[in-house]
């Protein structure tokens, strides 16, 4: 049973969160919290529903409005997945919930990662009022917990320390097109301003890192290409990283890099089948940190050193940690 009150027999879920954007992360987050709230029927929003129920199986349907997902007639509403622990995300959904609520849904926030700051009067009494009939809150790390306990809400935050890592692969892709015999280095990049400077400021230490991996074979990590933002988009950062770093190198499914192609294929069960097979990632994508660490190869976080996200997620699941991960933050300046 989920995390609320109600029995899944008889529990109609609607599920909020950054779902269709083309991030694999979020729709692995879905995944997991139609799994810890399953329900007889779920239906989830989405800016792409073919998109969002290919890589969540189980979704009866997907929604674009609180005009539809009150349609839907949820008896639960769970917020959870993507980066929704902003200003931005709580003045957008926290009223859908509220509305809910109103008509008898039981309202539940579900392992999300929280801002310092995120109760201001940019968010409106409606969305206070979700906030104080919350059945559950959890979040994902301990940074986010002492945020969230700050609020003094009537309901304690819960640590859920990245419960997707469990996720279970499927491997047909890693098996058909990933090459034996040699050891696999994973890179995930997100082409942002500050890693591009990070990546040229700090090339000399990027270099020494990559020196012991002579002789692998490199596989691009692509676990996002945004629909709408370039800033978002993996595989231009794999490439710019690739034309720094990695002239010579051998590589192996490149297919990652062609947005057709991954966009037909790839879902948060196939990436995690891919990156299981590696040997080592290194990645500056936290829900490519996961996957890694749920496989249990070893992680190694590359990050402007000012971005906390992936030592907060890294320190969320310490306990966890294959033999060698670690962090390594990159300077700007």
């Amino acid at each position: 049973m989920g995390e609320g009150s109600g029995h899944p027999d008889s529990m109609r879920t609607a599920f909020l969160g950054s779902y269709g954007f083309g991030n694999l992360g979020d729709e692995l987050c879905l995944i997991e919290a139609m799994q810890s709230f399953p329900s007889t029927e779920a239906q989830a929003f989405s800016t792409g529903a073919e998109w969002t129920m290919r890589c969540a199986p189980g979704l009866s349907g997907c929604f674009r409005t609180g005009d539809a997902m009150m349609e839907f007639t949820p008896e639960r509403v769970v917020l959870g997945g993507g980066h929704v622990g902003t200003v931005e995300a709580f003045a957008a959904f926290l009223p859908w919930m509220n509305r809910a609520a109103e008509a008898g849904a039981e309202l539940h926030i579900h392992n999300i990662g929280v801002s310092s700051a995120v109760l201001d009067d940019r968010i409106g009494e409606d969305s206070h009022a979700a906030l104080r009939r919350l059945t559950s809150f959890t979040v994902r790390d301990p940074a986010s917990a002492v945020s969230v306990a700050a609020w003094g809400l009537p309901v304690r935050p819960g640590l859920s320390r990245f419960p997707e890592r469990a996720l279970v692969p499927d491997r047909s892709i890693a098996t058909a097109m990933l090459p034996t015999g040699r050891p696999l280095l994973g890179i995930s990049i997100i082409p942002y301003p500050l890693m591009d400077r990070c990546l040229r400021v700090d090339a000399a230490r990027v270099r020494a890192l990559l020196l012991p991996f002579t002789g692998h074979v490199v596989v691009p990590i692509v676990s996002t290409i945004h629909r709408d933002t370039g800033d978002e988009d993996d595989a231009t950062g794999f490439r710019r990283f690739a034309d720094r770093f990695l002239d010579g190198w051998d590589m192996a499914l490149t297919e990652m890099l062609d947005p057709v192609w991954w966009q037909a294929n790839m879902t948060p069960a196939r990436l995690r089948g891919v990156i299981g097979r590696l040997d080592t990632l290194i990645s500056q994508r936290k829900h490519n940190v996961i996957h890694g660490i749920g496989a249990g190869i070893r992680t190694i976080g590359l990050h402007p050193a000012e971005d906390n996200s992936v030592p907060r997620t890294m320190v969320a699941v310490a306990d966890n940690l294959p033999r060698g991960s670690t962090c390594i933050g990159l300077r700007h300046q």
